[in-house]
């Protein structure tokens, strides 16, 4: 039980007033390469963030010590991250707030913070914070300043995204291995950056120069891959410990990879938002999310536009298409990461994709409900091969062996549908 004394989870719609973290550190988990773009908008809003460390085998290994057993494994992960912090020599909890997104539905994601609460109530970390973002508000009432807070990070969205799918479809092809991603590297910090000076100009400057460091990137493309889409639970497909590298171990296995982007689950919660304040009747919120969608395709492409000649897909297509791909097989209006994954999945077999791998957490409710839905939609998109990986906490998925016979079908099904290859 949490005692009185001790700081609860702050609420989801809390904003975090002048001054109030000005000797504390917002520490943010390291899910992937957008964790440093959003502690980096933190900053140039007045508030101290600091990425965790990478993921590793010590932190699932904590995270297994505290956790119940039933959790999935990016509870298990983030838990660990966060006791494994409070070891640290001189760890100040009563200086150190934790940031810890949440949301609602089948996934058991809302009940992180609170299990981690208790966790930390326990281990004697009651004076440390936790603000709990929330997705059913389309993550608004973050900060003092949380529409210009959300806005920079959007913009940082964006251009993470874009550069992620440069680099997946530029490293199959090096000519040099290891050049895309130090060139990645070196755009990736560029853009944390300009985040920190406010992005606008300063991201705008940075897209051109990521264009000009690609094109001149030495590729050969004379061998034709097969495109996958890599979809799923958004932890899973963009951390790449717990996913055990699965972008690399597709290019290992003669594929190309189009990852579903950061920028799906933003446009995603502002529908979701949007649609349940008009289903209450409360049509003056429903508007003030329409219009930051309209920001957010506006921003989107501003920063999409340098290196718009170099992407395949550069833009975003719209929630009310993915929902309407998925209409005849599951009904939007359920929710959660299924009608994005079953939606996406529609979308890149139109887009050109030879195979689809759907990622999710041992006992994942919506993965398992898109993989079961998966066999009807596949019988409408061409028996476009498919691959269900599974992850839990015994790293073997027999991964390999199975990535080497999905790759064949692709292979095959890219010959099939494009005989000049």
């Amino acid at each position: 039980m949490i005692s009185q004394n001790q700081p609860p989870v702050v609420s989801r719609q809390a904003t975090i007033k002048h001054g109030q973290y000005r000797d504390k550190i917002v520490y943010v988990p390291n899910m992937c390469d957008h964790s440093h773009i959003l502690a980096a908008a933190m900053r140039f809003h007045g508030i101290p963030a600091q990425v965790l460390p990478m993921t590793d085998d010590e932190s699932l290994a904590i995270g297994l010590d505290w956790c119940n057993g039933r959790e999935c494994l990016p509870c298990f992960l983030t838990t660990g991250d966060y006791v494994r912090l409070s070891r640290q020599p001189g760890f100040d909890p009563a200086r150190s707030v934790l940031l810890m997104a949440s949301s609602t539905g089948a996934c058991r994601f809302g009940q992180y913070s609170v299990l981690q609460r208790r966790i930390l109530d326990e281990i004697g970390m009651g004076a440390m914070e936790i603000i709990v973002p929330d997705a059913n508000n389309a993550y608004q009432g973050f900060g003092e300043n949380p529409t210009q807070l959300r806005q920079l990070a959007w913009q940082g969205a964006v251009a993470i995204d874009s550069l992620q799918k440069l680099q997946h479809q530029y490293r199959p092809y090096e000519v040099y291995p290891g050049s895309t991603n130090s060139v990645y590297q070196t755009c990736l910090d560029h853009l944390i950056a300009a985040v920190d000076q406010g992005g606008g100009k300063h991201l705008e400057a940075v897209m051109h120069v990521i264009a000009g460091r690609f094109e001149t990137l030495p590729i050969q493309r004379e061998e034709p891959r097969p495109l996958i889409a890599l979809l799923g639970e958004v932890y899973m497909r963009f951390n790449d410990y717990s996913n055990m590298n699965i972008v690399q171990r597709i290019e290992q296995a003669g594929g190309e990879v189009m990852v579903a982007s950061m920028m799906e689950w933003f446009y995603y919660t502002n529908w979701e938002y949007a649609r349940a304040n008009r289903m209450v009747g409360h049509h003056l919120e429903a508007l003030k999310t329409w219009l930051i969608d309209r920001y957010q395709f506006y921003y989107e492409a501003k920063l999409v536009a340098p290196v718009k000649h170099l992407l395949h897909h550069p833009y975003e297509v719209s929630v009310d298409r993915l929902m309407n791909h998925i209409k005849p097989y599951y009904d939007p209006s359920l929710g959660n990461e299924t009608v994005l994954t079953l939606g996406k999945a529609v979308e890149m077999a139109h887009q050109g994709a030879s195979g689809i791998v759907n990622v999710m957490p041992f006992s994942c409710m919506p993965g398992i409900i898109t993989a079961t839905i998966a066999s009807r939609m596949r019988k409408d998109l061409d028996h476009i091969p498919w691959l269900d990986v599974m992850y839990d906490t015994q790293g073997g998925t027999n991964l390999n062996t199975r990535m080497e016979a999905f790759m064949y079908q692709a292979h095959h099904f890219m010959r099939r549908r494009t005989p000049a290859a």
